[in-house]
């Protein structure tokens, strides 16, 4: 559960920031402003809401994971075993895929927005 709750503010800006950005909805990312102002929005990255939008979802993917996956290994004269289970644990698994699916579009967003290809 703490792993979702990490990842929901990223998934809460990036969603209010398309409605504000993409389809001229102002009033969600309005409402917020000026407490994302106030904890930093604006300023870099340090200490303040940046850092919790950028690594909320690193840190809910590796909690998420290590719930999940098993990994095991076995080291022999003849031979080198490694084992990796993941568990059928839907929730973490959404929780995961939720996770990177932020990552990626934060990603995708970071190479549209500095790549001066075009």
């Amino acid at each position: 559960m703490l792993a979702h709750l990490l990842a929901f503010p990223t998934a809460y800006f990036i969603s209010i920031s398309v409605l504000k950005y993409g389809l001229d909805i102002n009033g969600p990312f309005d409402v917020i402003a000026p407490f994302l102002e106030r904890v930093g929005i604006k300023d870099t990255i340090g200490w303040n809401i940046n850092l919790l939008i950028l690594l909320g979802p690193v840190v809910a993917f590796m909690l998420a994971i290590f719930q999940v996956l098993k990994i095991e290994w076995q080291f022999t004269k003849e031979q080198f075993l490694f084992q990796l289970t993941i568990k059928k644990v839907w929730f973490q698994l959404l929780v995961d895929a939720f996770s990177l699916s932020l990552l990626a579009i934060l990603f995708i967003y970071l190479l549209g927005e500095n790549c001066h290809c075009f």
